[in-house]
This record gives structure tokens, C-alpha cells and sequence, in this order.
């Protein structure tokens, strides 16, 4: 590795003396195919990386893979209670289904999304935003699975979950229905990226 550079891939393989291709099963969780990588080998792999300090390129990776195993939570306002439950719901249970959570605040995930940082999205909104229903029609038409939480915006392209009348009623209420609202998301959002389901068929039941 060249003095001031940053650690690579290749650098774990050589301090752990191992193949690429073990670092790559490694730091995926991959099974490694048809061969075992043992506890040993492994643990390897991990020292090399707290050694280097190699933080893995998950852009270059989601380009390679096609898939970021992200999911974008975008919510207007992480000081309302009502955000704040969602949000914290929604990342407690994503990584029950292999996907990890990127919270982006008001319009910050148009850009984020448009790029290709996150393979799904679940957006709160309060109100309807010209800015929000433009990014939502390019990404439909892009086929990107997204969860629009929203009491007045209608499906196109995209799946319209009504979030009831806890979440309209007082932060307090929304705290109480948070779960049950991020399960029906998460739930939903995963048919879709696994293309059970097409996208915007319509407007989905009030969650309770």
C-alpha cells in the first residue's frame, strides 16, 4: 500500500494472505460457495481490515453487484415525533430482511436517490411537493421500488400507504402505531423489490 493512499481490497488479501475472492465472501457474509472459510481464515480477513482501517466502497460495490442492499428512509423532520418513530421503526427492522437504512432528511433524497444510492425507498410525506412527485415519476419509471407514506398522494408508479389516524392526530399517538406502519412498509417494500407484485396497482388500506 503507497504512503498516504487508502487501503484496498487487495491490501486486506495481501496482510491477510488470502484471495480476493475470500476477502469478497468475507466481508459480504457470503458463504464463501462451494468452500468453507473457516472461523480462522475469516477472523484473518477481519484483523487486516481493523489493521488497515479498510472501509469498503459500497457505491463501487452496488455498481458491481447491482443492488446496494440500502434502503433510503426519507422523512421532513427527525425533531417531529411522528418522523422520528417511523424512521427509527423502519431501521430496526430492515436489517431482520438483509437490508441496512440510510435516513435522509426533506428533499435531500431526491439527489441521493436519482444517483442510484439505495435500491428502495420509504418516504413520509406532508403534503405534496412538485420537487417530490417529479423524483418519485423518474424513479417509477426507472423501476425503483418505493413506499410513499402519505394520506393524500395517489399511486403512479409507486405504492401509497395511508398512514391513519394516529400518525395525523399527535406525535404521542404516532408512537404507539409506528411499528405496525413501518412493518406494513417494510412488508410491502420488499414484495416489490423482489418483483412479487407491480408497483402503483393502487392505494393501500389505512394502517391501524
Amino acid at each position: 500500500m503507497r504512503q498516504g493512499s487508502k487501503p484496498t481490497i487487495r491490501d486486506v488479501a495481501a496482510t491477510a494472505g488470502v484471495s480476493l475472492t475470500t476477502v469478497s465472501y468475507v466481508l459480504s457474509g457470503r458463504p464463501g460457495g462451494t468452500t468453507r472459510i473457516s472461523p480462522s481464515t475469516q477472523e484473518r480477513v477481519h484483523a487486516a481490515v481493523r489493521e488497515l482501517g479498510f472501509v469498503a466502497n459500497r457505491a463501487a460495490r452496488g455498481m458491481r453487484r447491482g443492488r446496494t442492499d440500502l434502503v433510503a428512509i426519507a422523512v421532513v423532520d427527525l425533531e417531529d415525533g411522528r418522523d422520528r418513530a417511523l424512521a427509527t421503526a423502519v431501521a430496526q427492522i430492515l436489517p431482520r430482511h438483509g437490508y441496512q437504512s440510510v435516513i435522509l432528511l426533506a428533499g435531500g433524497w431526491r439527489q441521493f436517490m436519482l444517483s442510484g444510492g439505495a435500491d428502495g425507498l420509504i418516504l413520509g410525506l406532508r403534503g405534496e411537493d412538485d420537487g417530490d412527485v417529479q423524483a418519485l415519476a423518474e424513479l417509477a419509471g426507472r423501476g425503483v421500488a418505493q413506499i410513499v407514506i402519505s394520506d393524500t398522494l395517489q399511486p403512479a408508479g409507486f405504492d401509497v400507504l395511508a398512514p391513519g389516524p394516529g400518525f395525523a392526530d399527535s406525535p404521542a399517538a404516532a408512537l404507539a402505531s409506528a411499528e405496525t406502519l413501518a412493518e406494513r412498509a417494510v412488508a410491502l417494500l420488499l414484495d416489490r423489490l423482489k418483483g412479487k407484485t407491480p408497483a402503483g396497482a393502487g392505494s393501500q388500506p389505512t394502517a391501524t
